[in-house]
């Protein structure tokens, strides 16, 4: 079997995804789906006290909700700046939609019409199907990162194959020059040696 096929045989086993690389996957998919029941069990907590409580209650625990969020929120983008990672920047924004949409959700559902606060309350719903699909999208950029990767690494090797050719039919065509050179060069000496003789016998002969 030639190096080609070797080497792509090698490519084909190692785009199966290692451990390390579906331990990255999976803890990026848990703290996705951590930050989403975060999220939702918060959405149903405010639904809860918009049922049990009256209204001036209702306004005054919102407003703990709001401040426990924000505080999350910035606890978030504060580790994504520590660490570079646009992964925390990202959820630091979820959670930061959700901290002003606290914000607004006493006015909205105490003063607007049922259909927008009946619109807000099945939110959660709507999130579950959000995560769902992230998580799916976490899965096949991790997928085709590492897959990339391995493709890169794939060209540069024929690159290097291509270009280790072109060397090799280099030298063998100095060396055939070479050879040639050689081939005239001693040509050249046995008809200077004839005609040294021929002098000599020509010199003799007188």
């Amino acid at each position: 079997m030639d190096k080609a096929k070797l080497m792509q045989l090698e490519i084909d086993k190692k785009r199966q995804l290692p451990d390390r690389v579906k331990n990255n996957i999976s803890t990026d998919i848990f703290q996705n789906i951590i930050i989403a029941i975060i999220i939702i069990a918060y959405l149903f907590a405010i639904n809860l006290v918009y049922y049990n409580f009256e209204s001036n209650i209702f306004e005054e625990y919102l407003k703990f909700f709001a401040l426990g969020i924000i505080l999350f929120t910035i606890i978030m983008f504060e580790i994504a700046y520590r660490k570079n990672s646009l992964k925390f920047c990202f959820i630091g924004i979820e959670l930061l939609i959700c901290a002003v949409l606290s914000l607004y959700i006493p006015y909205i559902y105490l003063h607007t019409t049922k259909e927008l606060r009946v619109s807000i309350m099945i939110l959660p719903c709507g999130l579950l199907i959000y995560y769902a699909i992230k998580s799916v999208l976490i899965f096949k950029q991790k997928k085709f990162s590492y897959q990339n990767n391995l493709s890169d690494v794939k060209e540069m090797m024929k690159y290097t194959e291509k270009t280790s050719y072109l060397d090799e039919d280099s030298t063998k065509t100095y060396r055939k020059k070479a050879e040639q050179e050689e081939k005239i060069r001693l040509e050249i000496r046995k008809e200077q040696k004839v005609r040294k003789l021929r002098k000599q016998l020509e010199k003799s002969k007188k």
